[in-house]
């Protein structure tokens, strides 16, 4: 059975074992942010591609883990705003692929035909 909660104190604590030895405490952090970004997308419901934002997230926190630092807040809220952002990122960046595509279709509707 998956846990879907996260412990900050405990996340915390992986996230500063992963900073000083990310092959030992790799998996278990990866195990966290999966909960955390699973969460998110589904409680939030962007309308994205959840395994492409899950991914895209994946990437985002992996890269920005190393700056975190506990004294300038919770792990929890950091990292919820970081993917929530993205997930904001991600929503507007298809949104706005996708409207560039219906203005192409709608200029050369006659063209495709």
């Amino acid at each position: 059975m998956k846990n879907h909660y996260i412990d900050n104190e405990r996340f915390e604590e992986i996230i500063l074992s992963y900073q000083q030895d990310p092959e030992n405490h790799e998996e278990e952090l990866v195990s966290l942010f999966d909960v955390l970004i699973q969460n998110i997308i589904e409680t939030f419901k962007f309308n994205v591609d959840p395994d492409d934002a899950k991914q895209e997230c994946f990437t985002l926190v992996l890269r920005t883990v190393k700056n975190f630092k506990p004294r300038k807040g919770s792990a929890f809220n950091y990292f919820t705003t970081v993917i929530i952002n993205n997930l904001k990122l991600l929503y507007t960046r298809e949104k706005k692929y996708a409207k560039k595509i219906e203005t192409y279709i709608d200029r050369h509707k006659d063209d495709l035909i």
